[in-house]
């Protein structure tokens, strides 16, 4: 599923200096698709693939919320306009 993360981030700086650190640490059943930073980089958001948004929560609470508060949410799939491909192949059983 696609969720989306919001980042309102008190100091820009720091918060976009880690982001290879951020993308070099993603678990391999996640994956971030697109990233976009406000003119003023200090909102930021994020497109990413994963089991459900608390994973993704998780993650980005661990790694970015002493800089920032993130807010995550599952996409209604059914109802978004121009979603990326999807990379992660789901199970089916």
């Amino acid at each position: 599923m696609f969720v989306i993360a919001h980042h309102f981030i008190q100091d820009p700086e720091p918060f976009w200096a880690s982001a290879p650190d951020i993308i070099a640490a993603i678990p391999p059943h996640i994956k971030l698709h697109t990233v976009y930073p406000s003119k003023d980089m200090k909102t930021g958001t994020c497109v990413w693939e994963a089991p459900n948004s608390a994973e993704v929560q998780k993650l980005v609470d661990s790694m970015l919320g002493s800089m920032s508060r993130n807010v995550c949410y599952e996409v209604d799939e059914a109802a978004a306009i121009g979603l990326p491909q999807k990379a992660i192949k789901e199970a089916t059983f």
